[in-house]
């Protein structure tokens, strides 16, 4: 809708407008034209008192007429604007042309003022109009009058005539133009080219309609007086058919108004789009200078929206409004808003339009129509408040739209953060096997990008298997999901090649829409779990074997000495509880390692104190070779003492774990050679055997939890020796490293810090440490 469409200037009077800004000014002037009235019409009074040729009912009926036509104005139509003209100056012709000046006196101020109590003009407004009116009629007859004419004389009497009406004409628009100037600081009342053009083609329009009026009224009241009253009839059918065609302009316009707005409420559902323009086509349509819509949340939160100008920015704040808050209390329905209710001006004039927002029974806002043109009119027709109300219910429905959008839009948002960064990946398939999802918990899984992975059919780049390591047909599969269920667990290959196992949950989702149904997979990591399961189902084939390796000879030898015990020579005898006492030592060391291995994996700690790692060894080594006497240990110890701080368990736990692989592994006539030393701040201990030697690529695994190493004499073993003597010298500060070649044997060295000199040596002087410093000062010991 074009501003020129969309103004409404039948309802405005410029300097009426502008007169509530400034209402000292138009008073002022109102008065100044009131003194230069009664001045003009003094003079006309004594200057022209000799027609007196009207008669005082004539009089009364020229006040009436004047009255009539000052009440309905025409209308005319300028480049697509309208805009009313009063032929109310015709009506003075006769006046002119019979009167004297009482007569013209009495009867245009008995009319004007008529005409203003009937249209409820304020104060400044009638006395401006008064006043104007007499000057002009007062100046027509003192030129009139000078003309020297007498009355009957034909086309001079015509042609005095017209140059009066133009002398009324003239004054009456300087008036109006001084009026225009002192509202609004334009001499036309606006700087619109269009206002501009409309103004001067509505005063010339009213100067040619006034003269033809007033030539016809003065030619039927010299032939019949009461003939005048009759120009009635055409005013009046004139003034209707106006109302008419106005009437159906505001339906036009107004009807405009509403659709625009319902087109801007309902081609956006973001406030931030839709608001502005709705409510610069609402300013334009109605013609006001500022359009506010406020608006209060369930908190009682207040949003208020500004449109005061033609670009439809908006000023957005969230104050508390007292007026808008009265009006949300008080308001009912659409409202004309008077003046006082904003306290801008005294309460003698409606300056806007409130509409209520009606939500569920409850008012939650208000549209409010701020000045413009409809503010300098008597008020607002009942169609000006149904379109307010039809809007105010656009509004409303919009609000509704755009906060169920808002909420949907904030748990989508909510939704997607929470798909977006669960450590679970989410994937969604339809049943053709396109991937319709892919989230970034899903992408770090498989190391396949989101982009890579929507809107393809790439699942098939995973390689998936099932528990029982059968490959997976993708689309089969989703088959197999819809009839009866798929396995929970898969095991995929991911971009780099490794190899992953997925805990799964499914779930389908049905065809909305006249789409197709869709699967769901949530899956999560549990590669470690798999492992974990594979580790414990081996770990307790190991352990069920390694318990009845050691029980078989237990329990033989057992029954052998009770059955047969008298039988058996001492020799005999000596190698039984030998081996009885070899395999406990070797249950001993499994129940040990594992219950050491669970005390790690709990995060247990020793207590901490000062150890002889070369007593603590020579110890060791003096417990294995009482259950095999026929081993060689070689044992290479230092003169001073090898102090640590550290947990005597946990070293003698390490130390028994070495030594017993090397033994185990160590070919029986061969030797295994131990050498305890310390160097830059640590104590080694180095347990070398003559076994078949460790491979590079197992060096590195042999430290890890239940890992055995297959050898070609398939020894036994729970795989946590090794383990748990890493861990425990770690915990200490040191630990374990291996050097080996395959067939060449392998050596074991055991790190720990030492303790400072003054320590050990204060450690040294304990009653404890008497024994280990009465050892023989030899490095080398066989023990056999």
């Amino acid at each position: 809708m074009s501003p020129s469409v969309a103004r409404r200037p039948w309802l405005a009077s410029a300097w009426a407008e502008r007169g509530a800004e400034a209402p000292v000014r138009v008073q002022v002037y109102a008065a100044a034209v009131a003194v230069l009235a009664a001045v003009v019409a003094a003079l006309a009074i004594v200057h022209v008192a000799g027609h007196g040729q009207v008669a005082a009912a004539h009089v009364a009926m020229f006040a009436v007429l004047i009255a009539v036509g000052e009440c309905l104005p025409l209308r005319y139509l300028h480049r697509g604007q309208r805009d009313p003209i009063s032929l109310v100056e015709g009506m003075f012709a006769p006046l002119i042309f019979r009167g004297s000046g009482v007569d013209l006196v009495i009867a245009v101020g008995a009319g004007l003022i008529l005409a203003c109590v009937a249209l409820r003009r304020s104060f400044p407004a009638s006395v401006l109009t008064v006043a104007q009116g007499v000057t002009a009629a007062s100046a027509g007859l003192l030129a009139f009058n000078a003309s020297d004419v007498t009355a009957g004389s034909g086309t001079t009497d015509a042609i005095a005539l017209v140059g009066a009406m133009l002398a009324v004409w003239i004054v009456s628009q300087l008036l109006t133009v001084g009026a225009r100037f002192v509202a609004t600081g334009h001499p036309l009342g606006t700087t619109d080219a269009g206002a501009m053009w409309l103004a001067l083609v509505g005063g010339w329009s009213s100067f040619a309609g006034s003269t033809v009026l007033g030539l016809l009224m003065t030619g039927a009241y010299v032939w019949v007086p009461w003939v005048s009253v009759l120009v009635l009839a055409p005013l009046a059918l004139l003034w209707s058919a106006g109302r008419t065609t106005d009437a159906l302009e505001v339906d036009r316009w107004l009807a405009d108004t509403v659709q625009h707005v319902t087109h801007h409420l309902t081609a956006s559902l973001d406030r931030s789009l839709a608001l502005p323009a709705a409510l610069a086509a609402i300013r334009t349509g109605f013609g006001a200078h500022e359009v506010t819509l406020v608006v209060h949340d369930d908190h009682g939160a207040y949003t208020t929206y500004r449109c005061s100008d033609d670009t439809g920015r908006l000023a957005i704040d969230t104050g508390v409004d007292a007026l808008a808050e009265r009006l949300i209390d008080e308001l009912t329905g659409p409202s004309p808003l008077a003046s006082d209710s904003t306290g801008r001006s005294p309460a003698t004039e409606p300056v806007g339009l409130a509409a209520p927002l009606h939500a569920n029974g409850t008012t939650f806002g208000v549209l409010i129509l701020h000045g413009g043109a409809a503010a300098a009119a008597a008020g607002f027709e009942a169609k000006d408040l149904a379109a307010a109300g039809v809007i105010a219910a656009e509004l409303v429905s919009f609000l509704d739209r755009s906060a169920l959008i808002e909420v949907v839009s904030r748990e989508r948002r909510v939704l997607g953060d929470i798909v977006h960064n669960t450590g679970d990946g989410i994937v969604s398939l339809d049943l053709d096997a396109t991937i319709l999802s892919w989230n970034a918990a899903m992408a770090a899984l498989t190391g396949y990008s989101i982009d890579e992975m929507v809107g393809t059919r790439h699942f098939g780049l995973l390689r998936p298997r099932d528990a029982d390591d059968a490959d997976i047909r993708v689309v089969a599969w989703i088959e197999q999901f819809v009839a009866a269920g798929v396995p929970a667990d898969l095991q995929i290959v991911t971009a780099d090649g490794a190899t992953v196992w997925l805990s799964c949950s499914f779930s389908r989702v049905e065809p909305k829409d006249g789409g197709s149904a869709s699967l769901i997979m949530i899956a999560r990591d549990s590669t470690r779990q798999h492992e974990l399961e594979v580790l414990k189902d081996d770990f307790m084939a190991v352990f069920s074997h390694e318990l009845r390796t050691p029980l078989v000879p237990i329990k033989g030898w057992a029954n052998t000495l009770l059955t047969r015990g008298d039988l058996l020579s001492d020799d005999q005898r000596r190698a039984a509880v030998q081996s009885i006492l070899s395999q406990a030592q070797r249950l001993e060391s499994l129940v040990l390692n594992i219950l050491e291995s669970s005390r790690v994996e709990a995060g247990h700690s020793e207590a901490l104190d000062v150890v002889d790692v070369t007593r603590l060894t020579t110890q060791v080594v003096d417990e294995l070779l009482v259950a095999l006497p026929d081993r060689v240990v070689r044992v290479t110890r230092p003169a001073e003492p090898c102090e640590v701080r550290g947990s005597a368990v946990w070293i003698e736990r390490a130390l028994a774990n070495l030594v017993a692989n090397a033994v185990k592994y160590s070919p029986e006539d061969c030797p295994v050679d131990i050498v305890v030393s310390t160097d830059f701040g640590t104590v080694a201990v180095s347990v070398t055997d003559r076994g078949p030697g460790i491979s590079a690529d197992a060096q590195s695994r042999i430290f890890e939890r239940f890992e055995r190493l297959e050898d070609p004499r398939r020894q036994a073993g729970t795989g946590l020796g090794l383990y748990i003597t890493r861990q425990v010298a770690r915990a200490m500060g040191g630990d374990v490293a291996v050097s080996s070649l395959p067939g060449a044997g392998s050596t074991f060295v055991l790190t720990l810090p030492a303790l400072p000199v003054s320590t050990a040596a204060r450690g040294s002087a304990d009653p404890g440490d008497e024994a280990s410093s009465a050892d023989p000062p030899s490095n080398l010991m066989n023990l056999a």
